[in-house]
């Protein structure tokens, strides 16, 4: 009878489980389950496990990499799961190395893993090791022996290649990042604290390449505020400059003007207490807001004359 042996995270002691007890996930020994979803919006991994769902590792434009379990139905249940790097059962000798505890809820995607363990589960995959979760299923009673799901290596390390290639294509930011954005601007008179800073434009810049390759944005709303105190039409002017500014920029990158609505508001709609240097800093804004809209023929025709004119840049 083959023995897993499991390290128990924090002490010394260790837990034996009878592998022909174990209710197991696992591809086995089969060809390669691992595929790649690979954009510049996205890169992600998947390993399909027969009868239980795919375990995913998945990086997106303007975040860090993470690792989630898709359950066809829900099978673990809620508490923490032991995790384990392990050598492939072809092996002759078995060497096991704990990652872990993760916290585990019932459904069908019952865990979310951060970074640091994602990167640290990528490493051992890499060096040929098989990942295993073990927790009670939730069916059962507290005498049963907990389930087990195999992340496997096989084909691991072609779409891994694939995956690190795409990482270095990944745009700065997605759309959920930047389709509300601010942009802060200095006190003073319309010319000087119409400026755009460097700080601005960059965050600008990250807006346009995202646009540049999602077709679908194709409505850009540039509200300009001021901050008091000042009189009202001073205000009002100061937040219109301050939005047009921004939509030149943009028109200037290729956006068409058609695809922008401009809009100012002086000091009518503050976001923080005018009484503070602080406050007024962030009261002195342009917001920019992105919108996908495809239901209309207006809204086509501007989203195929910015394709056309960002093909030109």
């Amino acid at each position: 009878m083959r023995i897993l042996l499991c390290i128990v995270v924090g002490c010394c002691c260790c837990r034996l489980f009878a592998e022909e007890a174990l209710v197991t996930y696992t591809n086995a020994i089969n060809a390669s389950s691992w595929t790649s979803k690979l954009s510049v919006f996205e890169c992600r991994m998947e390993h399909s496990v027969p009868y239980y769902g795919q375990a995913v590792f998945r990086t997106k434009a303007g975040e860090s990499s993470r690792f989630y379990l898709n359950a066809q139905s829900s099978r673990f249940k809620a508490g923490k799961a032991e995790v384990v790097s392990t050598s492939p059962v072809w092996m002759a000798q078995s060497q096991l190395s704990s990652l872990g505890d993760v916290a585990v809820k019932r459904g069908r995607r019952p865990l979310w893993i951060g970074t640091k363990k994602t990167e640290k589960m990528l490493s051992e995959l890499n060096r040929g090791k098989d990942i295993e979760f073990m927790r009670d299923a939730w069916y059962e009673n507290e005498t049963e022996k907990p389930m087990r799901l195999v992340v496997g290596t096989i084909g691991f390390r072609e779409e891994y290649r694939k995956y690190l290639k795409c990482l270095a294509g990944l745009l700065p930011a997605n759309f959920d990042q930047l389709r509300r954005t601010s942009l802060y601007f200095e006190p003073g008179i319309p010319v000087e604290s119409g400026k755009l800073t460097r700080a601005n434009m960059r965050v600008l810049d990250k807006v346009l390449m995202l646009v540049k390759h999602d077709s679908e944005i194709n409505r850009f709303y540039i509200d300009g505020h001021a901050s008091e105190p000042g009189d009202r039409t001073d205000n009002l002017e100061l937040s219109k400059h301050r939005a047009n500014k921004v939509a030149e920029y943009l028109t200037l990158k290729g956006i068409p003007q058609d695809a922008l609505v401009v809009r100012w508001h002086g000091e009518r709609y503050p976001v923080a207490s005018n009484a503070s240097t602080r406050g007024r800093a962030k009261n002195r804004r342009v917001t920019l807001r992105l919108e996908k809209m495809k239901d209309t023929d207006t809204d086509n025709t501007a989203m195929t004359n910015k394709n056309e004119m960002m093909n030109k840049k």
